[in-house]
């Protein structure tokens, strides 16, 4: 079993290295730019989505300004320089008109805070670090969309091509009753019968490619480009996107050691205790040092320099109980995000055991609809062959086109019940390539 997880993650690791290398490599192709004829392969997808979706933009972008926080917070720590100057004029009776010019340097820096800068950054780099991991479930969940869309749209267009060939066989079989009716062989009922199988059948054609469109949409919206051509898709509901064999267990196990957010949630939980810590030192002194150069001087401004050198101390007495409200709100925000992590905890053992019995409802169904499909073509055969010797019903016939159409949809519909049930297991266990 292990073996199996080996080689599933070596998979995924070999997938996105490959849409990676081909980000590199055809620059040109993977900016954005979708020619309109192309044919658009899951991966390809995939790549587009990854690369242009508006909210992974969005989180990335949250990860960029989090790191300009952390080297706002590790500015604190260093130096600060300060350049002031002057120029005046001015007119006296007695001494006439003079100028004056006055520059000072100055620089400080705090020299001990009680480890007060120190855990402001620490707050911030993990926050920074679980913003990142924010912006790989985004990812994920990306890509769980886009495959699922994907697939959609493969069913749609099977249950396309299966209303076309509905629709074909209630015209041929208009074709042999009006035969059989001008022979006199059948009643008119015969021919009334097949024009309403006709009808219905071009209604639900109708519907077919109103759901096929609707697909078209859904992956559209899934990659984050409104005009990505879908007229080319390759039809992957047989070959699956990535056939899963591990046991519950085993799952709950990848998804509690592999999942991005309940990383972060794990990290933010760090992130609250480094805040508890710096609320505690509200009321510590600061040691700060100071040195300063200055120059000035009347109608001749360097006639005057001093320079100095500080060493200061500041020790809080009261802060009217900011600081022990700050403790308390910071003790509450590490209560609160320590019960989220738990409730996180027990909704992914949820999400992967209902992952796991979907994907084993749908495997089953698969092997059902293939069954139910033999038997329905065979039963369709037969009585295509008893109308057309003109011995058959037109009640049996319809049957039997309605059954081998249903028992051919039932297969598209659960080989894609299958393939998203992978898809929300594969995703439920941090496994999804990003």
């Amino acid at each position: 079993m292990k073996k199996n997880v080996i080689l599933i993650r070596s998979a995924l690791a070999a997938a996105y290295l490959a849409v990676a290398l081909c980000g590199v490599v055809c620059a040109d192709e993977t900016s954005g730019d979708v020619r309109q004829d192309e044919f658009m392969t899951i991966d390809r997808c995939i790549e587009l989505a990854l690369g242009s979706h508006p909210r992974l933009a969005e989180v990335r972008s949250g990860v960029e300004s989090q790191s300009f926080r952390v080297q706002g917070a590790a500015a604190q720590a260093k130096p600060q320089v300060r350049v002031s100057s002057s120029y005046s004029r001015s007119y006296n009776e007695n001494s006439g008109e003079g100028s004056s010019v006055n520059t000072d340097i100055s620089l400080s820096q705090t020299i001990f805070d009680w480890n007060r800068t120190n855990l402001s950054i620490q707050a911030a780099r993990q926050e920074l670090e679980a913003r990142r991991f924010d912006e790989s479930t985004s990812e994920q969940d990306v890509v769980r969309d886009v495959v699922k869309a994907y697939f959609s749209l493969n069913c749609g267009n099977r249950t396309l091509a299966i209303a076309r060939e509905r629709l074909q066989n209630y015209e041929k079989r208009l074709g042999w009753a009006t035969d059989f009716y001008e022979a006199g062989a059948k009643a008119k009922i015969e021919v009334t019968k097949a024009r309403t199988d006709l009808a219905n059948a071009k209604l639900d054609l109708v519907s077919a490619k109103g759901a096929m469109w609707k697909a078209e949409s859904n992956l559209a919206y899934a990659t984050g480009i409104p005009d990505i051509p879908t007229g080319r898709v390759e039809d992957m509901l047989e070959a699956g996107f990535l056939n899963l064999d591990i046991g519950v267990d085993e799952a709950i196990e990848m998804a509690m050691r592999d999942r991005d957010d309940y990383k972060a949630l794990n990290i933010r939980i760090e992130a609250a205790e480094t805040n508890l810590a710096l609320a505690r030192k509200g009321m510590s002194p600061t040691v700060t040092g100071n040195a300063g150069y200055a120059f000035s001087g009347e109608n001749d401004p360097i006639d005057r320099k001093d320079w100095r050198l500080s060493l200061g101390i500041s020790i809080p007495i009261t802060d009217g109980g900011e600081t022990k409200m700050r403790i308390k709100q910071a003790d509450a925000d590490l209560e609160g995000i320590r019960a989220s992590g738990e409730s996180l905890r027990q909704n992914i053992i949820s999400q992967v055991r209902t992952a796991y019995a979907s994907l084993e409802e749908a495997r089953e169904a698969v092997t059902a609809a293939r069954e139910a499909e033999i038997q329905a073509f065979e039963n369709l055969r037969l009585a295509e062959g008893r109308y057309s010797a003109g011995v058959g019903e037109s009640l049996e016939i319809s049957d039997a086109v309605d059954g081998y159409a249903r028992a051919r949809m039932s297969i598209a519909n659960s080989l894609y019940n299958k393939n998203a049930a992978e898809a929300d297991l594969l995703r439920a266990v941090g496994g999804m390539p990003r």
